[in-house]
Formats: C-alpha cells, sequence, structure tokens
C-alpha cells in the first residue's frame, strides 16, 4: 500500500496575469440552438403591436 502526497505550489501573479489565466479557464456558454429565449418585455410590445394595428374593413351585409 502506498501512500501519495500532493504538495501544493502558491503562485504569485500579478491582477493582469490572474486576469489572462480566469479569461482562459472560464469559457462563455455556446449557443445550443438558434431559438428565440424568453423575454417579458416583448410581450408589452406584441400587446402594444395588436392594440395599434388598424382593424379590418367591415364587410357589407347583403340581403
Amino acid at each position: 500500500m502506498s501512500i501519495t502526497t500532493t504538495h501544493i505550489r502558491t503562485v504569485h501573479a500579478e491582477a493582469d496575469e490572474r486576469f489572462a489565466v480566469r479569461s482562459l479557464i472560464t469559457e462563455p456558454e455556446a449557443t445550443v440552438s438558434g431559438a428565440p429565449v424568453y423575454a417579458p418585455e416583448a410581450a408589452l410590445i406584441l400587446l402594444a403591436a395588436v392594440l395599434l394595428s388598424p382593424k379590418q374593413p367591415k364587410q357589407p351585409q347583403e340581403k
């Protein structure tokens, strides 16, 4: 039976070096699909467009 030990080295880095390493490690999320996502502000725009849209002309009644 063997026991393994892990040694942790502390590396002192400048702020710009830490930023560069973090930007390499953390990647932005990839787009899964091009499907539209829910946007609550879009509901108000859609409602306003429906309310402000012109009404269809009435057809004359036949006798």
